[in-house]
């Protein structure tokens, strides 16, 4: 069973109808980064995070429907053990485009990655993935032409960024460490 996609063009219409100035790859990186400090909002705090990273007052019942299953969706899709996680972005055939889409989608990542506040030590490999992301974010990707050597870059750093951001999702959600009964399960309380 195959459950419903969000499709980048339909959440760029809801957003610029409700009057948000943040396109939807900016929204999943957020929603992503979020996910990967090991936050998992219900439905009403969802919904709060949205609109106020949209700089909405509210969602329109459109994309509060959609926003939350994008959440969902990026939920199942970093979980799986397939990789079959994408960022979403663009399908523009200008290479510009999907390159600046790109870089929203790290920008929006490291934004909900600090919201999310992730309290564990942070592995070498996330660390130095949020620095890359980083450094993509700040790409000017509106300068990019069409063509195949820039066609494969893109695919490229596109490439390492879906697995980075796979690897933060599995480093920082690492189940707990199985004890060998000399320690408590929970905190201690004194």
């Amino acid at each position: 069973m195959s459950a419903v996609q969000v499709s980048f063009d339909d959440l760029a219409n809801q957003i610029v109808a409700a009057g948000g100035k943040i396109g939807p790859s900016e929204l999943h990186g957020f929603i992503c980064g979020l996910l990967a400090t090991g936050t998992r909002p219900d439905k009403a705090r969802w919904q709060k995070e949205i609109a106020e990273f949209l700089d909405l007052d509210a969602l329109p019942a459109d994309l509060t429907r959609d926003g939350l299953l994008l959440a969902e969706q990026s939920l199942r899709e970093l979980s799986d053990k397939d990789f079959s996680f994408q960022p979403l972005l663009s399908a523009s055939d200008e290479l510009a485009e999907r390159g600046q889409t790109l870089c929203l989608w790290c920008e929006g990542f490291l934004h909900g990655f600090g919201i999310g506040k992730y309290s564990g030590e942070l592995p070498p490999t996330s660390s130095e993935a949020l620095k890359d992301f980083a450094e993509i974010a700040q790409l000017d990707a509106g300068s990019m032409e069409n063509g195949a050597e820039q066609e494969s870059q893109l695919f490229e750093v596109q490439e390492y960024v879906r697995m980075a951001a796979l690897n933060i999702f599995v480093e920082c959600n690492a189940p707990p460490q199985q004890t060998g009964g000399d320690k408590p399960a929970g905190p201690t309380l004194h």
